[in-house]
């Protein structure tokens, strides 16, 4: 009787291994053979999931993604109703910072867009991605209709300030991989949520002229 075998598992299993490569030396580590010899496999039995280096980093870039939506949906369901509103946003706005190693080595799979050119099809969805979510946050803070967030808000304060927002926690990001001597995640989190207060200040000056 043929042996059966299971496709989603396997690909799970090259994706913790991926995942570990990654993890200890950045997406320039990955190759079909470095991912093989961490998964234990052959380099022929790896390219039948993923047939070039290109195709394990694009793997790797979107597994990153679908965690990070993950705790953005958890969230949903875990913040308490009586957490303060900055608060909430701060939380979320989190889910892209690496803080921990979990977020730091889906930082690092994020860098493989820098190694893919022309090949990273979906650079420019996953941008306006997280410029939906920035968006949605924004919305939050003023109270007003979010709209469709796949589109620049009309009200132009508001897609600006989004916009702020968007580059503040790339910035906090790119210091916290690239100078983590200089750069303390509580402090991070602490200016996080100064700006979000500011935004809040600035909304209001602007909502009363």
């Amino acid at each position: 009787m043929p042996k059966i075998v299971d496709h989603e598992q396997r690909r799970r299993e090259l994706a913790e291994a991926l995942w570990r490569v990654i993890s200890a030396s950045g997406p320039t580590a990955v190759s079909i053979r470095s991912v093989a010899a961490e998964a234990g496999w052959s380099p022929g039995a790896l390219r039948y999931y993923f047939p070039t280096r290109e195709d394990l980093l694009v793997f790797a870039m979107n597994l990153s993604e679908e965690r990070v939506t993950e705790r953005l949906l958890a969230l949903q369901h875990t913040q308490s109703p009586d957490t303060p509103l900055l608060e909430r946003v701060a939380e979320y706005a989190e889910q892209l910072l690496p803080l921990d190693q979990t977020r730091r080595t889906e930082y690092r799979a994020w860098e493989a867009s820098g190694l893919l050119g022309e090949y990273d099809r979906d650079r420019e969805r996953r941008w306006n991605s997280q410029r939906r979510l920035y968006r949605q946050l924004v919305a939050i803070i003023t109270g007003l209709p979010a709209r469709d967030p796949f589109q620049p808000h009309p009200d132009p304060w508001t897609e600006e300030w989004s916009g702020y927002l968007h580059t503040l926690v790339d910035g906090f990001a790119l210091q916290l991989m690239v100078t983590p001597g200089m750069t303390d995640p509580d402090d991070v989190r602490h200016r996080l949520r100064a700006f979000l207060a500011r935004v809040e200040e600035a909304w209001r000056h602007h909502a009363g002229s």
